[in-house]
Formats: structure tokens, sequence, C-alpha cells
């Protein structure tokens, strides 16, 4: 495999991902997440494969007042599902925003 400008190009598959290095692991309090800024969610849906029901699912970027990223991946599927909150890096951030753009909201902020 080589790896050249956060790429990883598999030769013999002939497929390109990309690298996701995660920042450093911090675990977010309650209070900075509620204070931070969502300025992207991802919709899409997702099937249970037992029952087929079909849910939506939205997984939301946000940012804190001290500039750190967290991506709040919403609940699955399941009685037990939760929030998962992974932190990311702003280089991560934008693959994330690159991968599947069809399904990314962007919030548009109106000032004036």
């Amino acid at each position: 495999m080589a790896v050249q400008s956060g790429l990883q190009t598999d030769a013999g598959a002939q497929r390109t991902k990309v690298v996701i290095r995660r920042a450093q692991k911090r675990k977010p309090t309650a209070q900075e997440l509620a204070n931070a800024f969502c300025f992207a969610t991802r919709v899409f849906d997702d099937c249970d494969p037992t029952t087929r029901v079909r849910i939506e699912i939205r997984d939301r970027m946000v940012r804190t007042p001290d500039w750190r990223f967290y991506l709040i991946e919403g609940p699955g599927l399941g009685p037990d599902a939760r929030e998962v909150v992974t932190p990311y890096s702003l280089e991560d951030v934008f693959a994330w925003l690159q991968d599947c753009p069809e399904q990314i909201e962007r919030t548009t902020v109106e000032g004036g």
C-alpha cells in the first residue's frame, strides 16, 4: 500500500480511501456539547434487518467555543441505542464533509 497526501491507495483493488486520523481523545462535557455550534448534519436512512423498519439517522458535526470538533452520531437501531460522540481534527472535518456530500445539510447562519 502506498500512502500519499493523506490518501491510502490499494493498488490491487484500485481503490482509494481517505485515511482518517482521530484528534486527541478527550471526552467533552455535557456543557461543552450544549454550547457547541452544529454546522453540518448528515441525514440517511437505515433499515433494521430483522423487522425491515426504516428509520432516519442524523449525524451532527459540531464545534465547541474553544474550537474543538466532534461528530455526534445519531442513535442507531435498537432500544438501547445511544448517540456516540467522537472527537475530530479540522482535517478530519473536511474529509467528513467531502464523504457523501449529497447527504450533508449545512447550517446557514443569517445575521443582521
